[in-house]
Order: C-alpha cells, then sequence, then structure tokens
C-alpha cells in the first residue's frame, strides 16, 4: 500500500484533531463533570463557579470514593459538551459507565441537599451554595435540650 499526499495529509489533520481533543479533555476538572451534570438534569444555570467548586468539594468530602478517575471525568464532561455522552457511555466498559451513574446519582442527590437549586422560581435564577447541613427553616433552633 502506498502513501498518497492527499492521505498523508488526512492521517496527519485525524492525529492533531485527536491530539487537539486530548488536550481539551484533559484540561477538564471534576467541577466540568458537576455542571454537565446539573445541566444535564435542570437545564441552563447561572451558577457560580466558586459555588459550582464549594458543591463538589462538599459531596466528594462526604463520600470520597464517589469521585470518578480525573480522566474518565474530563473525558465524560468533554463528550457531553460537545453532544456525544450517550454514545460516549455506549463505548465504555460497564463498570466504568456505572461508576459515572452512580457519581452522576449522588451529585444530583447533594444539589438537591445543598443548594437552592429546587427553589427557585425561575431558571433565570441564580443557584447558591447553601452547605453540607443546610437547614432553610429561618424559625429552627439547633440547641441540645
Amino acid at each position: 500500500m502506498t502513501l498518497s499526499r492527499r492521505r498523508a495529509l488526512q492521517l496527519a489533520a485525524a492525529t492533531a484533531a485527536f491530539a487537539a481533543a486530548g488536550g481539551y479533555a484533559m484540561t477538564r476538572r471534576p467541577e466540568d463533570l458537576v455542571r454537565s451534570v446539573l445541566e444535564r438534569h435542570f437545564g441552563p444555570l447561572r451558577m457560580d463557579e466558586t459555588e459550582i467548586e464549594a458543591l463538589t468539594a462538599a459531596s466528594i468530602a462526604r463520600r470520597p470514593w464517589i469521585e470518578p478517575p480525573w480522566k474518565l471525568a474530563a473525558a465524560y464532561a468533554t463528550a457531553y459538551q460537545t453532544g456525544l455522552d450517550g454514545q460516549a457511555m455506549e463505548f465504555l466498559p460497564e463498570e466504568r459507565a456505572e461508576r459515572l451513574e452512580r457519581f452522576e446519582r449522588h451529585i444530583l442527590g447533594d444539589a438537591v441537599q445543598m443548594t437552592n437549586i429546587v427553589l427557585r422560581t425561575a431558571p433565570e435564577e441564580e443557584v447558591i451554595f447553601i452547605g453540607p447541613s443546610a437547614c432553610l427553616n429561618p424559625y429552627a433552633t439547633f440547641e441540645v435540650a
């Protein structure tokens, strides 16, 4: 098989595209995966970056075993941002796909518990991290009897 100039250019372009996609994926952080999970279920969010970081840190601190490997998280966050998350899940080994699904369930539960995401009256309202032991009752007292 001879390598024509056209085929060599196609291979070079494909290699450059894969390298760029891989480089982009490696710049992703766990917070990017958390944001993509929340946006997939709640739509576009107005949530400050420090709020996302606080939610991610609190969720992982409560259950450190749920955090997926950063390469898997980066690749999946990138797949979601490019609209290829469904195909990416199909090609993952069963154990990796289950780990991502478990992470997603915990993040959604923690977002409901630790933010005001479900209390918003309009999707344009900002999402605020309340804290790991959030109590929204202004009349609650936490005194030992």
